[in-house]
């Protein structure tokens, strides 16, 4: 019996893409529901803390944590962290309850 191997790193990938929707190079990319890996992989225990969130941002976007502010949305607590990465700003949404990834979209790049 032949059985084919998937590398990990390749795996995670396919994984993670398949967790969020987005509307193409650019575009938001929403986690519904939110994305726990991140701050899984982290060891990271809710809630959150600002650093905590910052850290999962920028695993999250691939990138450098610039910033955080914490801000209200639908009733629940969230840090929006501004995220330098090679393809651009990233402004990364992260619930402080469980340390979930909502969204990754464009930032700004002023």
């Amino acid at each position: 019996m032949r059985r084919d191997t998937i590398p990990l790193g390749l795996l995670a990938a396919a994984v993670l893409a398949g967790c969020g929707s987005s509307s193409g190079p650019g575009q938001a990319t929403r986690y519904d529901p939110p994305n726990t890996d991140f701050a899984t992989g982290l060891s990271v225990t809710p809630p959150v803390t600002q650093e905590q969130a910052m850290a999962i941002a920028a695993v999250a976007a691939g990138g450098t944590a610039l910033s955080a502010a914490q801000e209200q949305e639908g009733g629940e607590l969230l840090f929006e962290v501004q995220v330098d990465t090679p393809s651009g700003p990233k402004e990364v949404e992260v619930r402080a309850s469980d340390g979930g990834v909502v969204e990754i979209e464009p930032g700004d790049s002023d």
